[in-house]
């Protein structure tokens, strides 16, 4: 089966009606359906089982699918062997971040990448999902762990620190924590293991949560050094070393990496981690 009869079955396994594969591939109901047609004819069997108008693969359907996926890949890295082979120091670089880092740090430090290299046009892909590198939904993504898996470079770009926090002038003995999901994240194991951490009176999603949550008086929490130093209507609890620190590291498609305007970028995030990195690990002196 060729490429442009597996993006179909693709596209119908993952979005499961034919009006969202039609969306997605640009395309109307009748060509998905007679493209299925088309390949469940080419193998001599039903890719899909309709049920209540969804299309649910069928094992070989699976299969397919799984295969198509490997297809889809070749083809992205394919178009964008092409399209970076001659790339200069412009055009669009795609970072995906999580959106506290986003926010707090990333975004005020894009005038100097911009100064240094105007004819990049950066996009600040905010998210707490790791994007798909692979298939390029992003060019570069700070993650807080190593990638175990797929055909990427990385390289460990700070330490970040985490200490507890409470409202200047309260006493703030209950805790605030992340929500259930991240329980497994160091700063929330070790908060497990405090009085009460067990207990805390409210969750929330990230880190600028938890800066409104204790800035509103609700209790105190832990949170990334670089947020809460020095903000207004805070103190720091825990004393001068972090309680807790978190990885975080610089990765892209390993076929990116020698692609100018993407390494230079990497280069430069690089660079103004190491320059901020006392502050982003939280010793304090």
């Amino acid at each position: 089966m060729d490429w442009d009869l597996a993006r179909f079955v693709l596209a119908l396994a993952r979005h499961g009606t034919a009006s969202a594969a039609a969306q997605a591939l640009g395309v109307d109901q009748t060509t998905v359906s007679r493209r299925l047609a088309s390949a469940e004819a080419v193998l001599g069997t039903p890719l899909f089982d309709r049920v209540e108008r969804r299309f649910r693969p069928t094992p070989v359907g699976a299969a397919v699918a799984a295969e198509a996926e490997t297809m889809e890949r070749a083809a992205i890295a394919i178009e964008h062997a092409a399209r970076d082979r001659d790339a200069a120091l412009s055009g669009p670089v795609r970072i995906s971040v999580l959106p506290g880092f986003a926010a707090e740090w990333l975004i005020p430090r894009l005038g100097d990448l911009r100064r240094r290299h105007p004819g990049l046009r950066p996009t600040v892909l905010s998210t707490d999902i790791n994007t798909d590198l692979e298939r390029r939904d992003a060019d570069i993504a700070l993650r807080q762990a190593r990638p175990s898996t797929g055909d990427l470079a990385a390289r460990l770009g700070v330490r970040i620190g985490h200490a507890v926090y409470g409202p200047e002038d309260g006493a703030a003995e209950a805790w605030i924590a992340l929500e259930p999901a991240l329980d497994a994240v160091p700063q929330m194991v070790w908060l497990r293991d405090q009085p009460g951490g067990t207990d805390p009176v409210l969750r929330v999603t990230g880190g600028p949560e938890l800066l409104a949550a204790v800035r509103a008086g609700l209790g105190r929490a832990v949170i990334p050094c670089y947020m809460a130093d020095g903000m207004p209507g805070l103190r720091r609890l825990s004393g001068p070393v972090p309680v807790a620190s978190r990885e975080l590291w610089i990765v892209l498609p390993a076929p990116a990496k020698d692609v100018p305007r993407i390494r230079v970028v990497a280069d430069w995030l690089a660079a103004a981690l190491a320059e901020d990195r006392v502050r982003l690990e939280g010793v304090q002196a």
